[in-house]
């Protein structure tokens, strides 16, 4: 009940705010901000290598801003990088879901810099990791923005659109931020973890999705960069964000398979290390890769640890071989059972997963 008071007292701060004022309109665009920056945009992505985990810090003529914070233990890695890059205040950091491998190190980003805004959903997780962060931000005097799709946000005059989520999900994944990033004549789109389900809201709803550079949707994982998806955003280039030889199997071969089909420069983390791209508005250049030699040789890879299947209707949920797993159409798969829990499911009888 704490924690959950102490959501509600972060969140209601901010919903009276959210969308108000010059900041963001929504579904408007700053149109006299955004006309003088299309001239001379200028755009830093630096997509941070944190291993299996998400971390990007945009960079803008002196300004900055983060989507996602990596998991716990890449704390001293991300803030020393911020350090590196002469950080001292953030105009936005952003936790696209609660997983921790999308905000662990967040708190540790709040506590070290000055956050003007957090932009996070509207989702609770149990999590001691999500406590530390919503301890941050309550600390730091700061309020959470819930933002709404449609809705435009200005990074030093650089449009910043909400197109996700599209409503409340039963998992994290899809309740994933998804933004996309407007320099001039290029852009930028960060989907999180977002998965099928919530792509398919996104595209229905209607938005130019193009974007030169893709930061593709949870590592690389077959459960997201759905084809339709895919062909809208048509990217130029696709990042992934992924650890060495992962547990996951990630990125999955059909992914890569999708993105080299339709002719994607791809970049990865595991590979290459930190990969940075810079963008003068037109002409987009991927160089400053550190750390780790650029190869085409695969990772070796574990197996895959087990997904738990949810029951939307019975709010239970199974192991992957359990007899009693429902319908395609009603179920919702789950990366762990601390999430299964957390998201209300019961444990089956049968396979007691």
């Amino acid at each position: 009940m704490k924690l959950m008071k102490k959501l509600a007292l972060l969140l209601s701060l901010a919903f009276a705010a959210t969308g108000c004022g010059s900041e963001a309109v929504a579904g408007v665009p700053e149109t006299p901000i955004q006309q003088e920056a299309a001239t001379d945009a200028a755009l830093e992505v630096h997509f941070i290598d944190v291993g299996q985990a998400d971390c990007a810090l945009l960079v803008s003529d002196g300004h900055y801003m983060v989507i996602d914070g990596g998991n716990n233990d890449d704390a001293d890695t991300i803030v020393s990088y911020l350090k590196k890059e002469g950080v001292k205040t953030l105009d936005a950091a952003v936790g696209t879901h609660p997983h921790e491998d999308h905000i662990g190190s967040l708190d540790a980003i709040i506590n070290s810099f000055d956050v003007k805004t957090v932009y996070m959903p509207k989702i609770m997780h149990t999590s001691q990791t999500f406590e530390d962060v919503l301890d941050a931000i309550a600390n730091k005097g700061l309020k959470i923005k819930a933002p709404n799709p449609g809705e435009t946000f200005s990074f030093n005059g650089l449009p910043v659109e909400i197109l996700g989520p599209q409503q409340e999900y039963g998992d994290f994944n899809n309740n994933s931020i998804v933004l996309k990033v407007t320099a001039g004549e290029t852009s930028f789109l960060f989907t999180g973890d977002a998965e099928e389900a919530a792509e398919k809201d996104i595209l229905n709803a209607g938005y130019d999705l193009q974007a030169d550079v893709l930061k593709v949707g949870h590592h690389g994982s077959s459960t997201s960069t759905s084809d339709a998806f895919l062909q809208a955003v048509s990217p130029k280039y696709a990042v992934i964000s992924v650890g060495t030889g992962n547990k996951y199997g990630h990125p999955e071969k059909v992914t890569l398979d999708k993105l080299q089909n339709i002719g994607a420069a791809i970049y990865r983390t595991d590979l290459l290390g930190t990969v940075v791209c810079s963008t003068d508005g037109q002409n987009i250049l991927f160089n400053g890769v550190s750390g780790k030699t650029e190869t085409t040789a695969a990772p070796a890879v574990a197996e895959p640890t087990e997904i738990y299947i949810g029951n939307k209707n019975s709010k239970k949920f199974h192991t992957e071989d359990c007899s009693s797993l429902p319908a395609e159409n009603n179920r919702v798969y789950l990366e762990s059972r601390e999430e299964a829990i957390s998201l209300g499911y019961q444990p089956c009888g049968s396979c007691k997963p």
